[in-house]
């Protein structure tokens, strides 16, 4: 007769305390998992080793017990038997509970906790090994994963779970990493959905921003007494360093927000529709703003999380009174207005039919600045002026009545500063995606190369002119990072 789950765990089979409410943490790569380990390995109660896999053992341990019990077994070589009998259960749990056992003696905890990334499909299986285990769900904002993904791996999208995505969206690593960041999302939330009363949610912007209140909140859904101060022992020397981890953390000291909002510099123009579309809707279940058409053209957003940013900037609007000062580069409208008093009947033949231009500079703060203090100035080639606009000069902004351009270029001030003083190049700027081209109707290669070029002349960057424009030229469109459709 097979023995349920309570028998043998009732029979003394396994070491004491081993199977007291284990710990899941259900998360994907670059969202802060490791440092919510950290959190957790703090506690005095509580033990979080580096990433163990336990999850996708159990789940490889449950395919061949099934199988020696002879239970049907997946179509599909990987996946999860259909049905696995308590016998296969129990002796998952038992094998588990001799080396959690071990491990927390090793410690001197009492609670085994696990973070191993990809842990939520194998959510049902845990919950029948182990019915009392509790589940963090962590997410954070799929740009802010994107640029995380992207800088860590610069050379090519290896490891962290990346590489079937990479190698299904060659060439394209902001398509390859939404769609990473939404199937992980996918996964977690089905998870979070089947079991509510089990799952606690974390943000990583939420983390970051106010560990210690977030940290009571975790130890409040585990049972487990708060331990005030431990956002800044949890770096202490005790802390693992074997087995895989975020490899900055060894070189932090303290939980800073300074990698929020780096999302905001990635061309959400690579992402096609569709996939922005899910993206959005799963963020909008977690209270993320949206990845719209004017991602990373306009201001950025007080904050990535849609409740708090909405908040913030009303305090914001509050407490300042009169609009925030707007920002400016030495130089850049100087260096405009020197420019347009030298036009001659040369720079016209030149850069003919685009001499007759209206186009706008924006500069854009940072994401981590209040909302609003964008600037931006039109300038019209053909009247030889260039005037201040009331709102940050990108079309579609309700503040930008007299805004009546042909294009717009838009980038922080730092970019501005470096363009200017020469430390950065301006075609290197936009193919990092650092300044941005925007036109009505979308790119045109050609109008788009001239026009980046007569800017360059008009800044004082280069002095050759118009280039001469072979067939192969005119069919030659710049990279598709490079130029957009205005929102």
């Amino acid at each position: 007769m097979q023995e349920s789950v309570a028998e043998v765990a009732s029979s003394g089979m396994f070491p004491m305390g081993a199977s007291a409410e284990p710990v899941f943490v259900l998360c994907a790569a670059r969202s802060g998992s490791t440092l919510l380990r950290f959190l957790l390995d703090a506690h005095p109660d509580l033990a979080c080793p580096p990433e163990t896999n336990v999850p996708t053992l159990c789940g490889q341990l449950a395919t061949v017990w099934s199988l020696i019990e002879g239970a049907p077994l997946s179509q599909n070589r990987g996946d999860e038997p259909p049905e696995i009998p308590d016998a296969a259960i129990a002796g998952v749990r038992e094998t588990m509970e001799r080396m959690v056992g071990s491990y927390l003696a090793r410690r001197g905890k009492r609670r085994y906790c696990d973070k191993s990334l990809g842990t939520a499909r194998f959510a049902y299986l845990m919950s029948r090994v182990w019915p009392e285990s509790k589940f963090l769900c962590l997410f954070r904002h799929p740009m802010d994963v994107i640029a995380s993904g992207i800088e860590a791996c610069p050379w090519g999208l290896q490891g962290y779970g990346f590489d079937r995505y990479g190698a299904e969206s060659p060439g394209n690593s902001v398509f390859a990493l939404a769609r990473f960041w939404v199937d992980n999302a996918a996964t977690i939330l089905a998870a979070r959905d089947r079991y509510p009363d089990r799952c606690h949610t974390v943000r990583y912007e939420d983390l970051v921003a106010d560990p210690e209140s977030v940290a009571q909140g975790i130890f409040d859904f585990l049972g487990v007494p708060r331990v005030p101060g431990i956002s800044e022992h949890c770096f202490s020397p005790e802390r693992e360093r074997f087995g895989p981890a975020d490899y900055k953390i060894w070189h932090t000291s303290k939980i800073t927000s300074d990698s929020v909002g780096r999302g905001w510099s990635i061309p959400a123009g690579l992402i096609p529709a569709q996939v922005r579309a899910t993206m959005n809707e799963l963020a909008g279940k977690l209270g993320y703003v949206p990845v719209d058409e004017g991602w990373g053209t306009a201001d950025a957003p007080a904050d990535l999380r849609a409740d708090i940013g909405d908040r913030q900037a009303v305090k914001a609007s509050a407490d300042a009174g009169d609009a925030p000062a707007a920002i400016s580069v030495p130089g850049l409208v100087e260096r405009l207005n020197a420019a347009l008093s030298r036009i001659d009947d040369r720079f016209i033949r030149d850069w003919d039919p685009y001499s007759k231009d209206s186009f706008t500079v924006v500069i854009t703060p940072s994401s981590e600045a209040a909302p609003g203090g964008g600037s931006g100035w039109l300038v019209d080639l053909e009247a030889r002026t260039v005037t201040p606009l009331q709102g940050t000069g990108v079309e579609g902004d309700a503040e930008d009545e007299d805004d009546d351009s042909d294009w717009d270029i838009i980038g922080s001030a730092e970019t501005w500063e470096s363009v200017i003083d020469g430390t950065l190049n301006l075609s290197v700027a936009l193919r990092r995606y650092q300044l941005r081209y925007t036109a009505e109707g979308g790119a045109d290669g050609v109008a788009t190369v001239a026009r980046v070029g007569m800017l360059s002349e008009l800044l004082g960057l280069t002095s050759w002119g118009r280039p001469m424009q072979t067939e192969r030229d005119q069919g030659a469109a710049p990279d598709a990072s490079l130029v957009g459709e205005r929102p």
